[in-house]
């Protein structure tokens, strides 16, 4: 059944990547979690300069959250190696453990530090909060961190080790963890 369930996460990830003409493709992968991300210029929504971004999170107990982002942020350059963004984010996705239905808008940011060299290098932190006005259903808040280490191995391919927290408050459930907040290897391609 999870087989089955991985093949249908990567045939829908395919079939959206077509649809939104990715310029990255990202999978985040723990012992019990997975997330695949597709980036692209928020040009293709009619705004452009900032990056948008579609995920979808599974995890081993058959919970998953969809998610959409809007990051604005500043590129790093040599003279200033530390940015900021601000952004919204969209959450739908459903609790396998009692059924709840997860629907929440949050807005959050990221801080990045990058290290210029041949191998750029880069450490950042990204959270978002979705408080009980913007939490519909049963969702009542939501809080999602990601603390991250990437390093461009490739010119189009960067390899990144991180922790994420990924935290569902509901009617039924107090600080629900969605995620197992163990470390996560992954790596971007970028188109």
């Amino acid at each position: 059944m999870k087989l089955f369930r991985l093949i249908f996460i990567l045939i829908v990830g395919t079939g959206l990547a077509g649809q939104v003409q990715a310029s990255d493709f990202e999978a985040a992968l723990s012992s019990e979690t997975a997330q695949f991300t597709f980036r692209s210029d928020s040009s293709l929504i009619g705004w452009g300069g900032a990056d948008l971004g579609l995920s979808l999170f599974y995890n081993d107990d058959n919970d998953f959250v969809m998610q959409a982002e809007l990051l604005q942020a500043r590129q790093a350059s040599s003279g200033n190696p530390l940015t900021f963004g601000v952004g919204v984010k969209a959450y739908v996705g459903r609790l396998d453990v009692n059924g709840d239905e997860v629907f929440g808008l949050g807005i959050g940011g990221e801080i990045k530090y990058t290290f210029a060299g041949v191998m750029p290098t880069a450490l950042y932190l990204r959270s978002y909060l979705t408080p009980e006005i913007t939490s519909f259903m049963e969702t009542e808040g939501i809080t999602d961190h990601v603390l991250g280490f990437q390093i461009e191995v490739l010119p189009q391919t960067t390899a990144f080790i991180g922790m994420h927290h990924l935290e569902v408050e509901t009617e039924n459930l107090n600080g629900y963890e969605v995620d197992d907040d163990e470390l996560h290897l992954g790596v971007r391609f970028t188109f």
